[in-house]
């Protein structure tokens, strides 16, 4: 199953975005780590064997990291890729 999260963060200086990054990176079922404008100060794509594991991993490794605040979760149900470069 794969998952994108909205992260926001409780505090938004330098040293907490590092500590942030580099605690989640660490986590390997974090695919891709995004730091986006917006509602959320970071996107992240979360693959797992199936829900189950993914909350084991919300639970225990993502909502546990250093400054998370909120968190909402996307499941992907399908992807479509589009032909050709984007002009």
């Amino acid at each position: 199953v794969t998952v994108f999260l909205g992260i926001k963060l409780a505090t938004k200086g330098r040293v907490s975005l590092q500590d942030f990054e580099r605690a989640v990176s660490a986590i390997p079922e974090v695919q891709t780590v995004e730091h986006v404008l917006g509602l959320y100060d970071y996107r992240l794509r979360v693959v797992a064997r199936d829900i189950s594991d993914f909350e084991r991993v919300l639970r225990r490794r993502i909502m546990t990291l250093p400054g998370v605040a909120d968190v909402e979760a996307h499941v992907l149900l399908s992807e479509e890729k589009l032909p050709g470069p984007i002009g």
